[in-house]
């Protein structure tokens, strides 16, 4: 009988929402979540680095979005962007401090969460003379859930009238102004359909997408009083899960995505997403098999072609914003009129949404994924360049379709 080889003491940064989706929800190694100095409560501009306690005993340091200056040896997740710069310059002695970290030898793996992020990551990098060793250690991992385990709750039902749900915290970004719509022309067209929006109502100037004209989102905040719309201004998860499937379908009609927590959340309970063709959901849904995609004008990277960020606050903005969002609503509601009483249509689209999370966003898989990568870097010589393992350093599939052919 064999010996059991010692677990390996993993610290992963006691972080935000984003690092449980990005790490293993279980693990046959120690996970230990530590405690980090964060320098954004400082400076904004902060954001991107961090440094951990000392004396700390660890075999290697998986941190998210932040880079842990000094580990020495780590891994480094992150979003979309790699150092995360929120304004600093080129020649700016912090950004150069976080590009010699990840060039080190100690940084052993650069894992984007999407292959749009990776894309977003490679693009700001262009030019710089350490872009071939950052994209050599690049892989693309997606994020994980935990399976929901009360079954399909909607297994059974007719269809004759749909329910469709909105979670997101930022309203006008994630589609929340869209579903608002969406209901309200449902309502005029006499459809049955009802949607429910959870959100913190965040808008406005501290959201990058959103126009900050004064008063734009104020018409459809007041639409959620709309007959046809339950408002809720927050739920815990669980509860949020449970009403994610007892909806026909999640609706993410995003400007903007890093990745989408809530859609993969969905297809852990069956249900399908509506989404745009944008950033990372193209990633997650495969169209007419395990949801649908509407169009949203993007660039060559997946980002949503809009003015400039600087010009926020013009009329020009704002009109182009109110338009995509009519656009959007109509082409949702599109594909909702669509499957209104198409039982066995639904049913199909569900199976195949759970089938995507088994397959594509499982904690179980995750887990013992994060668990081989960790036990290679952990063995890897750091006085060694990091060198890829096509096989063993595999990046998560570009879409579900080759579910479904």
């Amino acid at each position: 009988m064999g010996i059991k080889a010692k677990p390996l003491q993993v610290s992963v940064l006691k972080d935000r929402y984003q690092t449980s989706f990005m790490s293993p929800r279980q693990s046959r190694h120690q996970i230990h979540a530590r405690r980090f100095v964060p320098f954004n409560k400082l400076v904004n501009a902060y954001d991107g680095f961090t440094i951990l306690p000392p004396f700390l005993s660890q075999d290697l340091v998986h941190a998210h979005n932040r880079i842990p200056l000094g580990a020495s040896r780590m891994i480094c997740s992150f979003e979309s962007d790699i150092p995360r710069r929120f304004g600093l310059a080129d020649d700016s002695l912090l950004y150069a401090a976080m590009m010699r970290e990840i060039s080190s030898k100690r940084c052993r793996r650069l894992v984007a969460m999407s292959h749009f992020g990776k894309r977003t990551a490679l693009a700001a990098l262009e030019g710089r003379p350490e872009y071939d060793l950052l994209k050599s250690k690049m892989i693309v991992r997606h994020p994980n859930v935990r399976l929901g385990t009360s079954g399909d709750r909607m297994a059974g039902d007719d269809g004759s009238k749909l329910v469709a749900t909105f979670l997101g915290g930022h309203f006008g970004r994630k589609g929340g102004c869209v579903s608002v719509r969406v209901a309200q022309k449902a309502l005029e067209k006499g459809l049955p359909i009802h949607i429910n929006i959870v959100s913190s109502l965040q808008m406005g100037e501290s959201v990058w997408l959103d126009p900050t004209e004064p008063d734009f989102f104020a018409p459809y905040v007041d639409g959620l009083d709309a007959a046809n719309i339950t408002f809720h201004q927050g739920l815990p998860n669980a509860e949020a899960r449970e009403l994610l499937g007892r909806s026909h379908f999640a609706l993410l009609p995003t400007f903007g995505d890093t990745f989408g927590f809530s859609a993969i959340e969905a297809m852990a309970e069956y249900t399908p997403v509506i989404g745009t063709r944008a950033c990372a959901l193209p990633e997650m849904v495969s169209s007419g098999n395990n949801g649908f995609l509407v169009d949203l004008p993007v660039d060559e990277n997946g980002s949503w072609v809009r003015p400039d960020y600087t010009e926020r606050g013009t009329p020009e903005y704002a009109e182009h914003y109110r338009a995509s969002i009519e656009t959007l609503a109509d082409e949702v509601l599109a594909v909702l009129e669509s499957m209104i009483g198409k039982a066995d249509d639904l049913a199909r689209l569900r199976a195949n949404a759970r089938r995507t999370a088994e397959e594509m966003y499982s904690a179980e898989r995750a887990g013992a994924a994060w668990d081989a990568l960790y036990e290679r870097v952990a063995a890897e010589d750091i006085d060694q360049p990091v060198t890829l393992d096509p096989e063993k350093d595999f990046s998560a599939p570009e879409s579900p379709d080759y579910l479904f052919r």
